[in-house]
C-alpha cells in the first residue's frame, strides 16, 4: 500500500478517490513535439471534439475584443510622441524637462496600481473591472486635449497610467484562467500584437489628423490627436461590460452551453487553477520569494527600458534621420508592421514546441543587432533597418515572457501577483527609457542606443540563465520522483499547498 508521501512523489494510485476515470493517463511520456495531443489524453473522445468547439468560441468571443482594447491602450499611451511633433511642447509652453516628466509620471501611476489591479480583476469580475478602468483612462486621455500647461498634462498622464493597469497586466492573468499552457503564448501574442499595429495606426492617424484637422474649429492638430483616439476608447469601454466574459465558473450561459461550461471548468482545473479564494497570503509571499520571478523581472526590465523609449521616441528618431515631421509619422509605420508579423510567427512556434527561453534569447539578439546598426553607421538605410530590427526584437519578447511566467506559476494569487510584480518593477525601469533620448544627443542618440543595447543583451543572457536553472530543476525532480506522467494537476494530492513546488510539476522551458 502506498503511503501519502509515496502518492505525492509518484502521483495518486488508481484506487485513490481523487482520481477520476478521465484523469488516468498513459504511462509513457510523449515526445515534446506531441505535447498538445498528450495533454488531451485526459479527455474522452467526445470531450476532445467538444474542446475544439469550445476553443473556437473562446477565441472568437475574447481574443478579437481584447486585441481591440489593447490597441486602444497602446494608442492612448504612446500618442504623446506623435502630439509632440504637432506642436504640443510649444503650445503648452513646456520648458526644460517638462516633456520627460510627462512621460515619466505615466509609469509612476502604472507601477503603483499593478498588484491591486490584478487582485481586483478576479474579486470584482473581469467584465466590470476592465470596462471601468478603460472608460476612466479614455477620459484621462481625452482631457489631455484640453490642457493649457505642463502641470495639466502631467496630471492627466499620471491618472492615465493608474487606469491602464486594468487592462495591461490583467489580461495575461485573465487568459491564463481560460487557456492551457500550450495555447497561451499565441493568444497573448495576438492581443499584444495589436500594440505593434497601434504603432502603425498611430503614425497614420497622426499624419491624417495633422494634415486635415489642424486648426479645425480653432483646435490645434495635436489636440485633435488625443480627441480622435480617446472617444473610441470610452465607447469600447462601455461595451466591454457585455462583451468580456468572466471566469469559467461564472460564464454567461448565452454563449456557452452547460456542457461547454463544464469542460471549460475542467480545463481550468487540469492546468492547476484549483483554488477559488480571491486572495491567499501564503501565495503572495511565495510569489515574492520565488527566484524564478526575480529572474523574469530582470528579463522584463531589460525589455522595458528599450520598449519605454522606442514607442514614444521613434517618430523623433526618424525625423532626426533627416525627414520632415509629417513624413516621420508615415515612416514610423513599417517597423511596427514587420514586428507585428514576427510576434505572431514566433509565438505560434513557441506554443507549438512549448519552449520560451530559446525564443526570447533569439529575439533579444535581433534587437541588439538593431541597436548596433543604429550606433555603428551614419548611413540612412542601415540606421532605418536598425530601427526595424529593434521593433522585431522587442515586441515578440513581451508575450513570450508573460506566457512563460504564467506557465510556471500555480495558484491564482501567486500567478496574479507574479505577473503584476514583474510588470510593475519593469515599468519602473521603463522610466529610464523615457530619459535617455535627449534632444542634445540628436541626430545619433549614441547614449540612448548604447543603454538600450546593454539592456537587450541583459535580457537575452538572463533568459538563458533562467532556462538553464529550470531545466536543472526538472531533471532533479525526474531523478528523485521519476518521469512525470500526471497531466491533470487537480488530481495531485497537496497541489493546493505545494503549487509549482509539487514533485509532479514540471516547469516550461
Amino acid at each position: 500500500m502506498e503511503t501519502p508521501t509515496d502518492e505525492i512523489k509518484n502521483g495518486p494510485s488508481s484506487s485513490s478517490p481523487i482520481v477520476s476515470e478521465t484523469s488516468i493517463v498513459a504511462s509513457t511520456k510523449p515526445d515534446d513535439d506531441d505535447i498538445t495531443a498528450y495533454t488531451t489524453m485526459m479527455m474522452t473522445e467526445e470531450e476532445r471534439g467538444l474542446e475544439k468547439k469550445l476553443l473556437r468560441k473562446q477565441d472568437i468571443r475574447m481574443i478579437p475584443w481584447l486585441s481591440l482594447l489593447y490597441l486602444m491602450l497602446s494608442l492612448d499611451r504612446n500618442n504623446i510622441g506623435n502630439a509632440r511633433l504637432g506642436g504640443l511642447e510649444q503650445d503648452l509652453h513646456m520648458e526644460g524637462n517638462d516633456y520627460y516628466t510627462a512621460l515619466t509620471i505615466f509609469f509612476a501611476g502604472y507601477v503603483i496600481f499593478h498588484i491591486p489591479s490584478n487582485l481586483l480583476v478576479k474579486r470584482l469580475r473581469p467584465s466590470f473591472w476592465i470596462s471601468f478602468t478603460m472608460v476612466m483612462w479614455g477620459i484621462c486621455s481625452f482631457c489631455q486635449a484640453f490642457t493649457h500647461n505642463a502641470a495639466g498634462l502631467i496630471a492627466c498622464r499620471f491618472f492615465l497610467g493608474i487606469f491602464e493597469c486594468g487592462v495591461g497586466p490583467s489580461l495575461p492573468f485573465f487568459l491564463s484562467l481560460w487557456y492551457q499552457k500550450d495555447e497561451l503564448a499565441l493568444r497573448v501574442a495576438i492581443y499584444f500584437g495589436s500594440s505593434t499595429l497601434a504603432g502603425a495606426f498611430s503614425g497614420a492617424i497622426a499624419y491624417g489628423v495633422l494634415a486635415t484637422l489642424n486648426g479645425a474649429h480653432g483646435i490645434a492638430g495635436w489636440r485633435w490627436i488625443f480627441i480622435v483616439e480617446a472617444v473610441p476608447t470610452i465607447a469600447l469601454g462601455l461595451l466591454s461590460v457585455m462583451m468580456i466574459p468572466d471566469l469559467p465558473t461564472s460564464v454567461n450561459r448565452r454563449w456557452l452551453t452547460s456542457e461547454e461550461q463544464e469542460l471549460a471548468i475542467k480545463r481550468a482545473t487540469i492546468s492547476g487553477n484549483t483554488d477559488n479564494r480571491p486572495f491567499d497570503k501564503k501565495q503572495l509571499f511565495a510569489a515574492l520569494m520565488d527566484y524564478k520571478n526575480w529572474l523574469t523581472v530582470i528579463i522584463y526590465v531589460g525589455l522595458n527600458v528599450a520598449l519605454g523609449s522606442y514607442a514614444v521616441f521613434l517618430p523623433t528618431i526618424i525625423r532626426d534621420l533627416g525627414f520632415t515631421s509629417l513624413n516621420a509619422q508615415l515612416l514610423s509605420i513599417p517597423p511596427y508592421a514587420v514586428a507585428c508579423c514576427l510576434v505572431f510567427l514566433v509565438s505560434w512556434n513557441s506554443d507549438r514546441i512549448v519552449q520560451r527561453g530559446y525564443h526570447i534569447m533569439t529575439m533579444a539578439s535581433i534587437g541588439a543587432l538593431g541597436y548596433i546598426f543604429l550606433l555603428a553607421s551614419e548611413n540612412l538605410g542601415l540606421r532605418y533597418t536598425g530601427a526595424i530590427l529593434v521593433a522585431c526584437g522587442i515586441y515578440p519578447i513581451i508575450p513570450l515572457t508573460l506566457s512563460w511566467l504564467s506557465n510556471n506559476q500555480l495558484g491564482h494569487t501567486k500567478r496574479g501577483v507574479a505577473i503584476a510584480m514583474v510588470s510593475m518593477i519593469a515599468q519602473a525601469f521603463a522610466i529610464l527609457g523615457t530619459q535617455i533620448y535627449r534632444t542634445e544627443d540628436s541626430p545619433r542618440f549614441i547614449r540612448g542606443h548604447a543603454v538600450c543595447l546593454a539592456f537587450m543583451i541583459l535580457t537575452g543572457l538572463t533568459a538563458g540563465l533562467l532556462r538553464f536553472l529550470l531545466q536543472r530543476e526538472n531533471k532533479k525532480r525526474d531523478r528523485e520522483y521519476g518521469i512525470n506522467t500526471i497531466k491533470d494537476l487537480s488530481s495531485l494530492q497537496d497541489i493546493d499547498i505545494l503549487y509549482d513546488s509539487h514533485p509532479q510539476f514540471r516547469y516550461t522551458l
